[in-house]
């Protein structure tokens, strides 16, 4: 089914308390949905959160206590995790609101900025109604000192539009059997013969919306919003005089190595790119990187720390090429190098990562990255001298999935395992 959601919610239990300034929205076309949070008569909570949300008014009282678990269990039926929102805290009594951002932070659903405003006189005009183009004007103003905001919704905006125009033009003049054979087309065209079949759906769908972020990458540049940059705008945002410092974000670093598969891999998925955990004792024997003095002199630091000792796993990638494996035409063995994963590794003064001398050229560095939210600093290395292939049955005995490098980290191991492997030797004069 097609889905249509809101960009403002408002969450309170008088619906003629908020009609006006819900008028004002929806006369400038934005999505508006009202929930009645009345204990009695009141509304359910969402069953699916919202994806598009970006303002939330949110009343803190539904009867004459206040309940906290009630004011957060409407936002995290509403707003998913980790997501960008506003919220304006619309209130007759307003010192609860640090209470609420503190249980939203918890959660992982902490808005972006909140505004605090109490339903008193200041904002009511004579016949007793509320000044809801005064309140609207002053959320504005406040969020147009955060320029910044305008480029990122720009942005958003040309990726929607992008998404838009590359489904109507799927969809365009056929009817349902077309769209049908044309979106197969596409799974068995970038995902191999192999997806022929009533089963493997969750794969199938996945090389789907593959393809389609492909397209969507490489159009979402003519999309873009014909708009004038802010002033503001170009004296700070676009004014870089030099490399700006700030604290490392593990978890945005993550985002440019890793593909987002938050939960659980599927145990009989293998895509190149696939970084996995080594179970099997006598594989680690022969091909982990602890136990090779090159990688141990190396990390010496790291392996010798006394007090905040990091925590050293071997892991392994593959890096068969992508279109063999989609097409099954990668033989009877995968091809994989040896890693090590490095939890809370040891740094020096500049954070970054502490080796012992200069790291050789067989190994690989990935630093500040993120792979959950309670491993959010990690490195890994990856040895090009330790390359072994396997069958994939035995790969999925032996190995436990972690994360998927993106096609272009993937590109670029396997540029340079190509590079260290085809060098050639030196025939030393003596």
């Amino acid at each position: 089914m097609l889905s249509f959601e809101p960009n403002i919610v408002f969450v309170d239990d008088k619906v003629e308390q908020v009609n006006g300034i819900i008028q004002l929205y929806r006369n400038e076309g934005a999505a508006v949905k009202f929930y009645n949070a009345d204990l009695v008569d009141g509304d359910s909570k969402p069953e699916t959160q919202f994806t598009n949300v970006n303002l939330v008014y949110l009343d803190l009282y539904y009867k004459n206590e206040f309940e906290i678990d009630l004011c957060l269990g409407w936002i995290d039926s509403i707003i998913p995790k980790n997501s960008f929102y506003i919220l304006v805290i619309w209130s007759k009594d307003t010192h609860h609101s640090e209470e609420i951002i503190t249980g939203l932070e918890e959660i992982g659903k902490k808005p972006f900025t909140t505004f605090t405003e109490t339903k008193n006189e200041e904002y009511k005009n004579e016949d007793n109604s509320f000044k809801w183009n005064e309140l609207k004007e002053k959320i504005n103003a406040e969020l147009e000192a955060i320029p910044e905001i305008e480029e990122l919704t720009i942005w958003k905006k040309s990726i929607l539009n992008s998404s838009n125009i590359v489904i109507g033009h799927l969809s365009k003049n056929i009817d349902a059997d077309a769209l049908r054979k044309k979106l197969q087309k596409i799974i068995i065209g970038h995902g191999g013969t192999y997806l022929l079949g009533a089963d493997k759906e969750t794969r199938k769908r996945e090389v789907l919306f593959d393809a389609l972020d492909d397209i969507l990458t490489s159009n979402s540049k003519i999309t873009r919003p014909n708009q004038s940059i802010s002033q503001t705008n170009k004296d700070f945002l676009y004014n870089i005089p030099r490399f700006p410092i700030t604290d490392i974000d593990s978890k945005l670093n993550s985002w440019f190595h890793f593909k987002l598969i938050e939960n659980t891999i599927e145990s009989n998925f293998i895509t190149s790119g696939l970084i996995s955990y080594f179970k099997n004792l006598s594989l680690r024997k022969n091909y982990s990187l602890q136990n090779d003095e090159i990688v141990i002199k190396y990390l010496k630091r790291q392996i010798e720390a006394e007090e905040k000792k990091p925590k050293l796993y071997d892991i392994s990638v593959i890096v068969s090429r992508p279109c063999d494996i989609a097409q099954n035409k990668f033989g009877r063995n995968l091809k994989l190098l040896s890693g090590t994963l490095i939890i809370n590794p040891i740094r020096d003064n500049k954070n970054k990562f502490r080796g012992n001398n200069t790291r050789p050229l067989s190994l690989k560095l990935y630093d500040h990255l993120s792979l959950s939210d309670s491993e959010t600093d990690c490195a890994i290395i990856f040895d090009f001298r330790y390359a072994f292939s396997l069958p994939p049955d035995i790969f999925e005995e032996r190995f436990e999935k972690i994360k998927v490098f993106n096609k272009e980290l993937l590109s670029e191991i396997q540029v340079e395992y190509s590079a260290y492997s085809s060098r050639l030797g030196i025939t030393q004069i003596i």
